[in-house]
């Protein structure tokens, strides 16, 4: 894996559709940890997440040659990832599965400080970030999480939702106000 690891991801797809799939090795490890905080952001369940993330790499794996380089990988990857997200929503007739948020709340994001007062802190500030999140209909929930927490422009974000950026500018400032409105209602 180490001789490919320096490769744009252009370069190991393209010898991934050449037969070389063990470099599909290099793409997953590349990219596993962003499927996986997007997924568990829009879903808050951390076994549904990795579920969710293995099928998402086996889907872009067996979809491979449809990439076309309109997007980066990684966008096209989140893609994938959050439809099969509001696949299993669907299926599931549920709008949040948040029933171990509390185990693995410092999966949300990691922080950087070593101070244990700090990471209590920055762990309940995610906890509560993510409480408002699972409170927001889906549609609400994804934009701001591939905006302000997965920092994707609106184009990346348009691609991913298969809607027109107009369309994410808009639901995204209807999402910041219900964040908001949510936020002050918790505090």
């Amino acid at each position: 894996m180490e001789e490919w690891s320096d490769l744009p991801d252009k370069a190991l797809i393209d010898a991934c559709l050449a037969g070389r799939s063990a470099v599909y090795e290099t793409l997953v490890w590349r990219h596993q940890h962003k499927v996986f905080n997007v997924l568990y952001r829009f879903l808050g369940n951390y076994e549904a997440s990795q579920d969710i993330s293995q099928e998402t790499f086996i889907t872009a794996y067996q979809k491979l040659e449809m990439f076309g380089s309109r997007s980066a990988f990684s966008t096209w990857l989140c893609q994938i990832a959050l439809n099969k997200a509001r696949d299993m929503l669907r299926s599931n007739s549920a709008d949040t599965l948040c029933d171990d948020l509390a185990d693995h709340v410092d999966t949300l994001a990691a922080t950087d400080a070593t101070q244990p007062d700090h990471q209590v802190e920055q762990g309940q500030l995610h906890d509560h970030i993510q409480v408002i999140l699972n409170r927001m209909p889906s549609h609400y929930r994804e934009v701001l999480i591939l905006k302000h927490l997965e920092e994707h422009s609106n184009d990346e974000i348009a691609l991913m939702l298969d809607d027109t950026v107009q369309n994410v500018k808009v639901r995204t400032f209807r999402a910041r106000q219900m964040f908001k409105q949510l936020y002050g209602g918790l505090s």
